[in-house]
């Protein structure tokens, strides 16, 4: 039986900034211990993190890839390597999402993905996999391409759940579609969270979508109808519910830091969810690639960009959108964390062992310094990742086809 005790002055438990030290055995947050005399007598491993912050691990509901590993089109060898990856950006649970690809691309996807399950490879857990699409409105298309969507099918989701091995948690699709109400109602029955997503639908359309079953806004404020004064659309239907969450990209381009505080302020902390959305570029340095067939730039910022300047997808990570929340937009790291971890475990259906630092948890820690680097990650209790450790994390393979310097200005339209 396995114990380790983390030491730090600064931890982020349920009940706010403690000092003191987290016991952890085998799997679990055993204990949670204040008293100095108790922690000194402790006989077994210590790790003293001192002034470093100890959080929960962030849990990603959305993303479709980072650090030049994908999930769509991806092999079990590139789960592996997406879920190695992420315990160096302190996602320590998260919802593999699959995109607008081919039929049978999803398909093999969600063959790849249930075995990677079944193995439970060490490194971030997949909580279930996130199916976004291919049921999106083609006028809310974003950068799906057009001969990738399809009609909502219930005999299509039952193939895609069987596919799965029962491992779908997570549909987004737009609901105003001729077919969507049966598909909702069937994945509801099945305990599966939908959201609205891609949609073009009027307020009266996502009112009843809600009373369908869509608890969740995809990416709220972005690939969705807005609000007009005289016709309210999927954003203030999504927005005027309760019983509706919404997921935010708050990577501060995506939504706008005012939008942030308008979506939190009506929904309140406990009703948002943080996401990445983040694709294969996140994480991947400077140059030109070619991603999928189509050729993008990775600036000097990280930000990933078409040739006509296109702004192409998130290359921001959760941990990124935590940083920004807490140090530009002005939320305390307590509410931030409620919203990249207790919220997305809440949604996820692992509210009663994720999401926060509370005894008999999974010991799912991270370790920050105070520039956000990652110290360590603990997944379930065990050290997936030190600072310490050499890479490479991201995808070897995964190699840009010109230098920034070579490309020069031929993205600056």
């Amino acid at each position: 039986m396995s114990k380790v005790l983390l030491k730090s002055k600064m931890i982020y438990t349920s009940d706010g900034l403690k000092s003191g030290a987290i016991l952890i055995e085998d799997s679990k947050i055993k204990d949670i211990i204040f008293n100095t005399e108790e922690i000194r007598s402790f006989e077994g491993k210590v790790i003293d993190v001192e002034n470093n912050s100890i959080i929960p691990g962030l849990i990603d509901i959305h993303i479709h890839g980072a650090g030049g590993w994908t999930v769509t089109g991806g092999t079990v060898e590139d789960i592996k390597g997406l879920t190695t990856y992420l315990t160096t950006r302190g996602v320590t649970s998260f919802q593999p999402t699959i995109g607008g690809s081919p039929l049978e691309a999803i398909k093999n996807t969600l063959k790849e993905l249930s075995i990677a399950i079944k193995n439970k490879s060490q490194g971030t857990r997949i909580l279930g996999i996130h199916l976004e699409g291919p049921f999106l409105n083609p006028e809310k298309k974003g950068a799906f391409s057009l001969e990738f969507l399809e009609k909502p099918s219930v005999e299509l989701v039952k193939e895609f759940i069987e596919l799965s091995n029962d491992n779908i948690i997570h549909v987004s699709l737009a609901p105003e579609l001729e077919g969507a109400k049966e598909v909702i109602e069937y994945l509801v029955d099945k305990g599966i969270l939908v959201s609205g997503a891609h949609t073009n639908a009027t307020i009266e359309e996502t009112k009843k979508a809600i009373r369908w079953g869509v608890s969740l806004s995809n990416h709220t404020c972005n690939a969705q109808r807005s609000i007009h004064h005289r016709e309210p659309g999927a954003l203030g239907g999504y927005l005027l519910d309760d019983g509706v969450d919404c997921e935010l990209i708050c990577d501060s381009f995506h939504v706008h830091p005012d939008m942030i505080r308008l979506v939190t302020k009506i929904k309140t902390i406990d009703k948002i969810c943080v996401i990445s959305d983040a694709i294969t570029a996140s994480g991947v340095k400077p140059g030109e690639y070619a991603f999928l067939g189509r050729k993008a730039l990775i600036d000097k910022d990280g930000w990933s960009r078409l040739p006509d300047g296109t702004i192409a997808g998130s290359t921001r990570d959760l941990l990124y959108g935590l940083e920004n929340l807490v140090e530009n937009i002005g939320y305390s790291m307590e509410d931030a964390l409620k919203m990249t971890s207790l919220n997305p475990a809440r949604l996820s259906g692992y509210q009663e062992c994720k999401g926060s630092i509370e005894v008999g948890k999974d010991a799912d820690l991270v370790i920050l310094d105070e520039n956000y680097k990652i110290k360590y990650t603990f997944v379930e209790g065990e050290m997936v990742y030190s600072s310490e450790q050499e890479g490479p994390f991201t995808n070897p393979k995964i190699q840009p086809i010109r230098s920034i310097e070579e490309v020069g200005d031929e993205y600056e339209n």
